[in-house]
């Protein structure tokens, strides 16, 4: 697992948790990302990483990046 902050543009990647309180959790519920959802990076060049969940293009900062743990479909574990 890796923080999704540090995936590359074109990557398909799942949630596998998030890092904080119910504050964060609930505002990347409300938009779709929660642990078992696949999310693409659009783009993540040093501002707000941009996904694509469930055909929807969302931003979200870098600090909030860094708290979403993600892998790879087929991963288990770590990268």
């Amino acid at each position: 697992m890796w923080p999704l902050a540090l995936s590359k543009p074109g990557e398909k990647v799942v949630v596998r948790s998030v890092i904080g309180g119910m504050g964060i959790r609930r505002r990347l519920e409300s938009m779709g990302i929660y642990p078992g959802e696949e999310v693409e990076v659009v783009s993540a060049q040093g501002g707000p990483i941009i996904l694509n969940v469930k055909g929807c293009r969302l931003g979200i900062g870098c600090g909030m990046a860094y708290k979403i743990m993600v892998s790879n479909n087929e991963e288990k574990g770590g990268r």
